[in-house]
């Protein structure tokens, strides 16, 4: 058959007991109710009544009857059995007649409120499925989701060819629905860009598909860059505009999942009713895959420099312990000297330096200035000095990205916009009346020098690494995002 899905083997299994029943199924379709016992029970010959009532089962069990009953588990059997009483022998070689069968069926379905599918029926089936197609393109699936419709209308399914081929004219009336509903969008314009994506460039080779389909490896501020720069592209040709709600989600992951697969060569070759609207889901999908993609790489990327901080923070403290015990102790004997109410006010000075020469002294105190660190402790000076770091992405990053909050006039926001301003005007200074409300007060006895003014490294690091909180809570969100979008 042309276009066929199923095998050989499949298509007789479907056509015969295809899964094994269990005790419960049995029970539930196989159970003879009173009335219909008794129309069992007026079959003439025990292995009549038998097959009788295994089809009536089977039809509730399958939506439709097995050719060859003599392969019926076993487990079917032994319960009918142990209803009717009967004496199962000869069902394994029992060869029916083709009018018996006919006249059977025909009675057990009117017993049971079953029919016969229609001409309209199979119109129907076909919207259908066409409706499901769009949806859920894997045959498999669609096979069996018919199937599941035909049983809950008591429907006897077709032959297994007749329901193959329809789910065949629903996945090919798909992919032309699908360009149909797209031509709003493939403008001539949008056709080069899309085409444009298939050809590789001159100098390495790669087509903007294939980079595009390339994940970032590592956290680090060029493979940052490499993301902001696909979304630049991307931005260019608005793909964040793009209104795919004509199309199921479902429809553009599984073309987008095409895309992503389907070889350059592969592409090319196919027409324009099933490349085109590869490509459109491919970028729209990727636009936000990319999106998620830089904004986890940027919050891996401060935590690692976070960590590296922690981390020099705490190899100060052991390199340093000898010199410090060694202030410390200095200190215990100044103020020993000083404390002594022995020592007259005016010799303190003599004694201080008959103990302590003052080059020692002075060389204890520049070393107290190397040592001193913020009365919290805390490693951010050590962050502070991987600035230059995050400064390779940073202006990018804010010029590329457009947050949305929670807050109705979120202070950190207009943080983000001050520093994409000032980096559009190659501006370095922060002004004093900048955002200032969303600095945390660890960050605040960094962010302000001595003289009260803003730092900007410091005030720029707690900026980042706010909003990497933020995004992490929930508390700003991007548009074009599925990991970092509106919950």
């Amino acid at each position: 058959m042309p276009g066929q899905f199923l095998t050989k083997a499949e298509r007789e299994l479907l056509s015969s007991w295809t899964t094994h029943p269990t005790e419960d199924n049995t029970i539930t379709f196989f159970t003879l109710s009173s009335p219909e016992l008794s129309i069992v029970k007026k079959r003439s010959g025990e292995l009549n009544r038998l097959v009788f009532a295994i089809q009536l089962g089977a039809l509730r069990y399958l939506g439709f009857v097995p050719d060859d009953l003599g392969k019926t588990p076993s487990i079917i059997v032994e319960y009918v059995v142990s209803q009717l009483n009967l004496n199962p022998k000869g069902l394994s070689t029992y060869q029916q007649r083709p009018s018996t069968r006919t006249n059977q069926l025909q009675e057990i379905r009117e017993l049971l409120g079953w029919r016969k599918p229609t001409s309209l029926d199979l119109l129907l089936w076909e919207k259908w499925l066409l409706d499901r197609a769009m949806e859920h393109d894997r045959p498999s699936l669609l096979f069996q989701l018919l199937c599941e419709k035909l049983l809950l209308e008591k429907i006897v399914r077709p032959a297994v060819t007749t329901l193959e081929r329809m789910v065949i004219t629903a996945r090919s009336a798909a992919t032309t629905e699908t360009f149909s509903r797209l031509q709003f969008l493939l403008t001539s314009s949008t056709k080069v860009f899309l085409d444009s994506l298939l050809i590789a460039d001159k100098t390495t080779g790669r087509t903007p598909l294939t980079w595009l389909n390339r994940e970032e490896t590592s956290n680090s501020p060029n493979a940052i860059l490499n993301a902001l720069s696909k979304l630049t592209f991307l931005a260019e040709y608005k793909i964040q505009q793009w209104d795919l709600s004509c199309l199921n989600p479902n429809r553009i992951k599984f073309l987008a999942q095409l895309g992503k697969k389907s070889s350059n060569q592969a592409l090319q070759r196919a027409n324009d009713e099933k490349r085109y609207p590869i490509l459109v889901a491919f970028v729209y999908q990727i636009f936000e895959e990319v999106t998620d993609e830089t904004m986890d790489l940027y919050i891996h990327c401060l935590g690692d420099i976070d960590a590296r901080a922690r981390r020099d923070l705490k190899e100060f403290h052991l390199r340093e312990a000898k010199s410090t015990n060694e202030k410390v102790r200095l200190l215990k004997e100044l103020g020993q000297i000083i404390l002594d109410e022995a020592i007259k006010n005016e010799e303190v000075r003599g004694e201080i330096f008959q103990n302590i020469s003052p080059e020692a002294l002075r060389a204890a105190i520049e070393d107290c200035k190397r040592l001193m660190r913020p009365l919290d402790d805390n490693h951010f000076d050590f962050l502070a000095n991987r600035y230059g770091y995050l400064r390779r992405f940073a202006p990018v990053f804010f010029g590329v990205f457009s947050f949305t909050s929670n807050l109705a006039d979120d202070p950190l926001l207009k943080a983000l916009s001050l520093l994409r301003e000032l980096d559009g005007e190659n501006k370095r200074k922060i002004p004093s009346d900048a955002p200032q409300d969303f600095i945390t007060p660890k960050w605040r006895n960094y962010v302000f020098d001595e003289t009260g003014n803003l730092v900007r490294r410091y005030y720029e690091m707690s900026v980042l690494w706010e909003l990497r909180r933020a995004l992490r809570s929930g508390d700003v969100w991007l548009e074009h995002s599925r990991r970092y979008a509106k919950e």
